[in-house]
Formats: structure tokens, sequence, C-alpha cells
């Protein structure tokens, strides 16, 4: 028997979480899609993910995901697949949001800063893109409430290269991701994570100085004279 969960990630992705049950009196997952990878849990693993993230576990998968989907955990779930196995040998195994602090902010930017896209940042602090993508407008623009809206004629549709030149020139205006949206027909939360993932969006000089931020300045590694620098 198999049970799926299905899950829209960031910018139009999805991700499928496939549980079977395991002859070996566990559960066998496979991450279809997104990660395409494969994971074979005892059902002592399994409980410790259900109570890390707050639900109780059933009797059988079905019910499991039923109860996941009712709690809308899903995600949280696709996380702690993904980032218990190093915490199994701690009884008190939680998987805990990360605590946005000043100094995980600081650590936030500063990685954006030097060159991190939005996977390695999501891979980094173990959370979603489309949580990098909202923590980050939160910061730079004060943007709290990311909408994304089906309703908008352009949503998820793909970017052509004008498209990019005109938020380019918006976001030197100072303008945020919610003003931009009204004039481009896309919802606010397809812009911020469009800006971050194809522009190098500007961190505003106040942030910086309230966050501590130092950004690098040494090259990352010797720059040939007659060659690319990386």
């Amino acid at each position: 028997m198999f049970v799926r969960i299905t899950l829209e990630l960031e910018d139009g992705q999805k991700a499928r979480i496939r549980f079977a049950e395991n002859i070996a009196a566990g559960v066998h997952v496979e991450c279809e899609t997104s990660k395409g990878c494969v994971h074979d849990l005892s059902n002592e693993h399994l409980a410790l993910i259900f109570q890390a993230i707050g639900v109780l576990i059933a009797s059988t998968p079905l019910y499991s995901v039923r109860a996941i989907v009712a709690a809308r955990k899903a995600e949280e779930l696709f996380r702690a697949i993904h980032t218990s196995p190093s915490f199994l040998d701690n009884p008190q195994f939680l998987i805990l949001p990360v605590p946005w602090d000043d100094k995980a902010l600081a650590e936030l930017l500063e990685l954006y800063l030097a060159g991190f896209n939005l996977e390695m940042l999501s891979q980094h602090f173990k959370v979603s893109v489309k949580s990098i993508v909202k923590k980050l407008a939160e910061v730079v623009w004060g943007e709290e409430n990311l909408a994304q809206d089906r309703t908008k004629a352009r949503y998820q549709q793909t970017w052509h290269k004008d498209e990019i030149d005109f938020l380019l020139s918006q976001l030197q205006l100072c303008r945020t991701p919610t003003e931009i949206a009204g004039l481009m027909d896309r919802d606010s939360f397809g812009i911020a994570f469009k800006a971050f993932q194809s522009l190098p969006v500007p961190i505003p000089k106040e942030v910086q100085e309230r966050l501590g931020i130092n950004p690098r300045t040494e090259p990352l590694s010797p720059v040939p004279l007659d060659g690319k620098p990386f």
C-alpha cells in the first residue's frame, strides 16, 4: 500500500512524499520529484519525527498521513525527514524552527552577500526556500505578509528578460515586492522569490548597521591574471 503527500514548494515546484509499509516493521519513504531520495525509517524513528512536529502517530501509514494533512504539518514532516538522522541519538530529539534572532539574521545576510543562493541558504538553515525568501523579504523590505495570489494573470508564469529588467529598475527605486506586484500583475511572493533568485538585491545600510553585518572583502581564492577568478 502506498500513501502520498504532495507539497507545493516555492515557485510552483512540487514535492511528493510516498509512504509504503516496509517488510522490516518500519516505513519506506520515497521523496519523488524534489530530492529523489529514499528513507527506510524504523517505527521508533518515525515516532520521534511525529513527536517532533507535534502530531500523534497512528497505527497505519494511511491514518498517520491523514493526521499530518489535517494538522497542516506536511512541510514540517518533509523537513523533519531530512534533518532528523543526526539527532536520533538524542533522547530529547526535537526539530525546532530556526530562532531568527539578530545573530541568525546577520548570518543569513552575510551568507547571502557572500553569494549563497536560495537553495544553499535553505540547506544551511534547514528550512524551506519559501521560508528563506519570506525571512529575507521581512528583513530587507519590512514585508511580513508576502502573498501567493493565484488570481494574478502572470502567477508563476515564466519570467521574460524584459520583466527581470523591469524588476531590477523597480528595486533600484526602492520599491517593495508588494508595490512592484501591482505593476507587474504578479503576486508579491513571486516578485520577492525572483528578486532573490536572479538579482543582487541590495541590503539597506541601516539594516547592515543594526545587525552588525561585515560583508566579505577578501577574495574567495587567488585571482589569476589571465583567467577566471574562480
